[in-house]
Order: structure tokens, then C-alpha cells, then sequence
């Protein structure tokens, strides 16, 4: 499994790059190897956003974000953000309680 961590700057107006997020995912979550997707917003800077998408394999999210219809949808988001994307894959994790 990789994660794909982007983070988005909001220059133009937040509804409409809502709006456009949402087209997005709606989008990807049809694609194969699609798994889930996060939106979190910054607390302290309303307009920095942190998308974070979970794909079976970077292989299928390299071949999604290549597809016509992707590269159709996230035309408008040039327009309302900057983008600071990556794919990642987990080192280590930890929860509550553990040793």
C-alpha cells in the first residue's frame, strides 16, 4: 500500500476548490486500486489543506493521475491552489498504549 500526502495552498475561492476536490475523488474512487482518500484543513491557516489517498500500489495511482479524465478534472484546481504532492509508503507506526 502507498499514500499519496498533498499539500494544497488555496489562492482562489475555498468553495469552489471544495467543489473540485470533490469532482476529484469522485473520480478516483472509480479507479482501480483506489482504497481511501482524506481531506483535513489546517487549524491555524484556513487556507492550507492536506488531501491524504490510500492506493493498493503506486503503479495505480501513477496510472490514474495519467488518465484523460483526471487530467480533464484537475485542470480548475491550477486556477485555485498550489499543489505539493507525493507518494509515500509507511515506515513505522504506533498507537496508544503501545510498548
Amino acid at each position: 500500500m502507498v499514500k499519496l500526502v498533498n499539500k494544497l495552498t488555496v489562492t482562489g475561492d475555498v468553495a469552489e476548490f471544495e467543489r473540485v476536490s470533490e469532482e476529484l475523488t469522485a473520480y478516483m474512487r472509480q479507479q482501480p486500486g483506489y482504497l481511501r482518500f482524506e481531506l483535513l484543513r489546517s487549524v491555524r491557516q484556513e487556507n492550507v489543506f492536506v488531501e491524504i489517498a490510500e492506493w493498493t500500489d503506486a503503479e495505480s495511482h501513477l496510472k490514474a493521475v495519467r488518465s484523460e479524465g483526471f487530467q480533464q478534472r484537475v485542470k480548475p484546481l491550477g486556477a485555485l491552489a498550489t499543489v505539493d504532492p507525493d507518494v509515500y509508503t509507511l515506515v513505522r507506526e504506533g498507537r496508544a498504549g503501545d510498548a
